[in-house]
C-alpha cells in the first residue's frame, strides 16, 4: 500500500526526463525553460512537507487520500498545458498537493514494520527505479502528442489509489520528544546532498545520455539497465541494513563509490554505456533506504513531522539541481561539467554522514 501512495508523485518527476523532450518542443521552449517546470514542481513540494507532515500525524491519512484526489485533477489538467505559464502554475500545485504521498508512505512503514522495517522501507523505495524502468520503456516509443496520455492515465490510476486511502486506520503514540532536533537536522542535511545526485541523475540521465551519442535507443536502453540496477539495491540495501544495524557506514561507503561512477561516467565509451549505466543505477539508490529508514526511527510516532522536516530541507537540492543542470546543458554545451556538478552531492553526503558517525561516538 506504502508503494502505492508515494507512486503518483514519483512518476510525474521521473516521467519528466522522458517527457521534457516533446513538451520543450510543443510549447516551443528551450531545455533551460523546460528543466524550469520540474523545479516549479518541487518548489510547491518543498514548502508543503513539513505542515503535510504536522497534519498527517494529527489526522491520519485522510489528509493524504484528500491530497491525492487535488493531485488527480491537476494532473490531468496539466495534461492539456499550451504555453510556459500554464506549465509551471499547474506543476507548482501537484508538487504542493505530493506533499503528503512519500512523507505518510514512511508513517505507514513506521507503525505497521518493526523488526524489518529498512527492508519494508527498501520496498518503498522501490516505487522509484520501477517508475524509472517503467518510464524508460515508455521512451522507446515516444512521440510528440504520446506524453499528453501519460497524464491523463496517471490521473485516472492517482483517483483510484485515493479511494483505498481513505480507509487507512492512524496510530496514536506519546511523544517524548520533538521531531527536530541536532540529529534529524543532521541526517536532513545528508539527504540534501544524497539527493543533489539521486534525483539529478535519475531525471537527466536519459537527456544526457542522448545529448552525447543522439540517440534515443541508447539513451531508453541505458535508462532501463540503470532502473534496473536501482530495483535490486533499494530491497537489498534495506535487508542489508537490517541484518548488520550499521546503517551509517552502509551510507557513507555507498555514496563514495556513486561518487566516484559520476566522476568516470561521462568518459565511458559506448561498448561499455550499457553495463556502467546498470552499475550507476545500483549505487545511485543504495544510500537512500538505510538513510530514510534512521530518519524514520528518530522519533516515535512522528514519523510524518520527522520525514516532513528531512524533506523540506532536502527538496530545495531537487529545485537547484534542475535549473542548473538546465542552464549547463543549454548554454556551455558540455555535458562533463553536468557530471561533476552532479557528482559533488553524494561527496558531501559521505562527509556529513561520516561527521554524524563521529559524533555519535562522542555522545
Amino acid at each position: 500500500m506504502a508503494i502505492l501512495i508515494t507512486f503518483p508523485e514519483v512518476f510525474v518527476r521521473l516521467v519528466y526526463s522522458v517527457t521534457i523532450i516533446p513538451i520543450t518542443n510543443a510549447l516551443a521552449i528551450n531545455y533551460f525553460l523546460g528543466s524550469l517546470i520540474l523545479t516549479f514542481f518541487y518548489i510547491g513540494y518543498t514548502v508543503s512537507n513539513l505542515p503535510m507532515g504536522y497534519l498527517v500525524d494529527r489526522y491520519g491519512f485522510r489528509v493524504v487520500s484528500i491530497s491525492l484526489f487535488i493531485m488527480a485533477a491537476l494532473i490531468y489538467a496539466f495534461s492539456f498545458i499550451e504555453n510556459f505559464l500554464e506549465a509551471i502554475l499547474i506543476m507548482f500545485f501537484i508538487g504542493i498537493f505530493s506533499g503528503p504521498t512519500y512523507i505518510g508512505s514512511v508513517k505507514l512503514i513506521a507503525e505497521k514494520s518493526e523488526r524489518y522495517k529498512s527492508t519494508s522501507m527498501g520496498t518503498l523505495n522501490l516505487v522509484a527505479p520501477l517508475t524509472l524502468f517503467i518510464v524508460n520503456v515508455y521512451s522507446l516509443k515516444i512521440s510528440i502528442d504520446a506524453w499528453r496520455i501519460v497524464y491523463q492515465y496517471l490521473s485516472i490510476l492517482t483517483i483510484f489509489i485515493a479511494i483505498v486511502v481513505l480507509f487507512i486506520k492512524n496510530e496514536k503514540y506519546d511523544h517524548k520528544k520533538g521531531a527536530v532536533n541536532r540529529i534529524s537536522i543532521l541526517a536532513s542535511l545528508a539527504r540534501f546532498f544524497g539527493f543533489w545526485g539521486l534525483w539529478g541523475t535519475s531525471s537527466f540521465l536519459y537527456l544526457l545520455i542522448f545529448l552525447k551519442f543522439n540517440s534515443y535507443y541508447y539513451a531508453g536502453i541505458s535508462l532501463i539497465l540503470f532502473s534496473i540496477g536501482s530495483i535490486i539495491a533499494c530491497p537489498l540495501s534495506g535487508f542489508i541494513s537490517d541484518y548488520f544495524r550499521i546503517r551509517e557506514r552502509i551510507v557513507i561507503l555507498s555514496l563514495i563509490i556513486f561518487f566516484i561512477f559520476l566522476i568516470i561516467f561521462p568518459f565511458v565509451p559506448l561498448n561499455l554505456l550499457y553495463i556502467f549505466s546498470f552499475f550507476l543505477g545500483f549505487f545511485v539508490y543504495f544510500f537512500r533506504t538505510p538513510l530514510d529508514t534512521y530518519i524514520a526511527e528518530i522519533t516515535k510516532g512522528r514519523a510524518a513531522t520527522s520525514m516532513g522536516l528531512a524533506n523540506l530541507i532536502s527538496q530545495p537540492s531537487q529545485i537547484i539541481v534542475p535549473a542548473i543542470i538546465g542552464s549547463i546543458i543549454e548554454y556551455s554545451k558540455n555535458i562533463y561539467y553536468a557530471f561533476i556538478f552532479l557528482s559533488l552531492g553524494p561527496l558531501f553526503s559521505a562527509l556529513i554522514v561520516f561527521y554524524m558517525e563521529g559524533y555519535y561516538k562522542k555522545h
